[in-house]
Order: C-alpha cells, then sequence, then structure tokens
C-alpha cells in the first residue's frame, strides 16, 4: 500500500515515505473518513496542505486533507484529518425545492445535476464529478428543500440500505460518485472461530419508534394523516412526523406515497440500535476483500454472550501503524454521534 498526494487540481504532487499512524474508516451509507499523523520533515509539510487529496493506491476512494495540526513533542509532527471526495457534495445544498419520485439513483441524479455537476449557475459547478445512475430497486417520493446535499443524498441512502461511495481516478483526474448494493456474504465473525480478536455488542431502544402518524397539509379535521409501521400494546412505540411542506399539487398521482415515505425514513433513522464492532484476526480464516468486505451481509456469532445476528457491514476502519495493519468491523446499525443526532434533529 502506497499514499499518494495531489493537489487542487488533482496533478500528482508526491508520495508520503514514513508516517507514524493512519486510520482509513470506509463507511457504507455515510462519507468515510481519515487520519494520518506523521512526522513534520520538510518533504511531509509541502505534502500534506489543506484541500490535498490524498489517495490509497489499493482503495477505489481517496480522502480531501480539511485540518492540519502541527505539533512539538520530542519530535514535530504534522496531522492531517479530512473525509472521502463524497465530502464534495457538502459543499453544497439543494438551492430551492426538489422534487423526488422514482427510483433512488435517478433522485440522485436529478440533486447532483441540478446542485453541483450541471447547476444553473455555473458558479455552482465543480468540475470533474461524474455520476452514472444504475437502478437499485428503491422508489422515492419525498421533496427537499433547503438542506445540505451530502446530507439529504445519503440520508436517502441510510433509510434505503444502500451505499455511496465516490471513486477517483488519478489518471483522469475525475471523481465518479457511485451507489451501490451491498452482496451477501458466507463468512461468519466468531471468537470461537477464532477469527476476531475482541467484540463489543450493542444494542439500545433510547431513540427507538416502530409506529408513525404523518401528518401532511391542511389544519384541523381538513388535515390529511397516515400511519405506517406497526406495533401492539407495550411493543408499540410511536412518534409524529411534520409533513406540512408536503403538498398535494406536487404529488397529484400519490400524495399518500409521499406521506409514507416520509415516515418510513423517519421510522428508518429510529430503528432499534442493534451492532456488533469486532476486531478481526489478520491471521484467522477470513481475508479482507475477499472473504468480506464493506456492504456484506455478514454473520457474527458469539456462543458465550448467546448472540446470532446477520447484519451488513456498515463501517470498516483500517489503521496502519509501525506495527502493521489492524483492522475494526462495524456490523448493524451503529449508534449516532452527537453531530449526526443534531443534524437529524434539525430536518
Amino acid at each position: 500500500m502506497e499514499l499518494y498526494l495531489f493537489d487542487n487540481d488533482r496533478e500528482l504532487a508526491g508520495l508520503v515515505e514514513s508516517y507514524e499512524y493512519l486510520r482509513w474508516t470506509r463507511q457504507y451509507a455515510r462519507c468515510g473518513s481519515f487520519e494520518l499523523k506523521a512526522i513534520a520533515s520538510d518533504e511531509n509539510i509541502a505534502l500534506l496542505k489543506i484541500g490535498n487529496i490524498l489517495w490509497k493506491n489499493d482503495d477505489a476512494e481517496a480522502g480531501i486533507i480539511e485540518y492540519l495540526e502541527m505539533t512539538l513533542q520530542e519530535q514535530e509532527y504534522i496531522t492531517v484529518i479530512g473525509r472521502f471526495a463524497t465530502s464534495l457534495l457538502s459543499r453544497r445544498i439543494v438551492w430551492g425545492t426538489e422534487i423526488l419520485t422514482g427510483d433512488l439513483s435517478a433522485a440522485v441524479l436529478q440533486l447532483l445535476n441540478n446542485h453541483l455537476i450541471v447547476p444553473a449557475n455555473s458558479e455552482r459547478k465543480i468540475s470533474g464529478v461524474t455520476y452514472t445512475p444504475e437502478s437499485v430497486g428503491v422508489s422515492v417520493s419525498t421533496q427537499v428543500s433547503f438542506r445540505n446535499l451530502m446530507d439529504t443524498v445519503t440520508n436517502l441512502c441510510d433509510a434505503a440500505d444502500v451505499g455511496i461511495k465516490t471513486a477517483f481516478d488519478p489518471v483522469a483526474k475525475l471523481f465518479t460518485v457511485q451507489l451501490y448494493a451491498g452482496s451477501a456474504s458466507q463468512a461468519v465473525f466468531s471468537k470461537e472461530y477464532e477469527n476476531i480478536m475482541g467484540q463489543i455488542f450493542t444494542e439500545s431502544l433510547l431513540s427507538f419508534a416502530n409506529t408513525a402518524l404523518v401528518g401532511g397539509e391542511g389544519e384541523g379535521v381538513e388535515r390529511t394523516f397516515v400511519t405506517t409501521g406497526g406495533g401492539v400494546g407495550l411493543d408499540r412505540y410511536e412518534i409524529f412526523v411534520d409533513a406540512k411542506d408536503l403538498r398535494l399539487e406536487d404529488f397529484p398521482d400519490d400524495y399518500e406515497a409521499a406521506l409514507l415515505f416520509r415516515g418510513n425514513t423517519k421510522l428508518a433513522e429510529q430503528a432499534m440500535i442493534q451492532a456488533f464492532d469486532v476486531t478481526v484476526n489478520q491471521y484467522g480464516n477470513l481475508t479482507y476483500k475477499v472473504d468480506f468486505d464493506l456492504g456484506n451481509m455478514i454473520k457474527a456469532v458469539s456462543g458465550r454472550w448467546g448472540i446470532s445476528m446477520t447484519a451488513r457491514i456498515t463501517t470498516v476502519e483500517e489503521s496502519y501503524d509501525r506495527d502493521g495493519m489492524s483492522l475494526s468491523v462495524t456490523f448493524g446499525k451503529p449508534l449516532l454521534t452527537l453531530s449526526e443526532k443534531l443534524k437529524r434533529s434539525e430536518q
């Protein structure tokens, strides 16, 4: 594995020869991130600049440096942090109102074309970004206004259990946004199989809801309501979803479908938290990117804890340091960070 740096114009700037550690965090329906710490040599200072692109030649994605810190301890160090190139979408908002219907891939094409690839205002265009829609078999029926573009797209992907990534072609100097559906894998992770070194299981109902009353346009008894989800008695957890922004005139063919989509999206955000985090044994019987990869549906088993769950790999964190590479994998729906909770509460 080699680390290449490209400048803002996507011209090759050089190669990072040595570093203290690299954390490379891939996410399925979200934007990945990275952190790199290196000795502050003249070469590294020249390469590791805000806005430069960090590309790992064994990965399709690349990161963009967004934060830089110089420190003096026993030695001088430079640390850079950033997100993968999907973060380019975060530099735009949905400028106005978009009515989204049909396959999710077509909806994403509409959003990217109108607000990043070929926007009406040429000053909003980001050159060298492309997207080729391929049907993912998930229908959407909603509208969005004045929200961050990346949050809008990734929230749709997360609710639909669809992956998103932005591949980097260093020769063509091109970023390509892609949607994909993770496949099933026959791999089984278990302490008993000696292919994991540590494990953390998390289960939470703190933000759980399984029944939504969705209120559309209108006032009082004239207001349109639909109910989605299900639950009975003690097992019924209700929420109200205000969808007054969805108007009948925008969805004349099936207004109820738009309200149900809004409710189901909110329920997907408030699904039960159930996640298995494992530290992979690199010398076990499973090989990364051969037997398992980000997006795969995998079985995780703990006989000692009485847990057996089949879930999607939603996060993979690759860590590189002087001792080599270590790998942490998250199965299932993890807990939201504080910033993610705040963003969702604003929507």
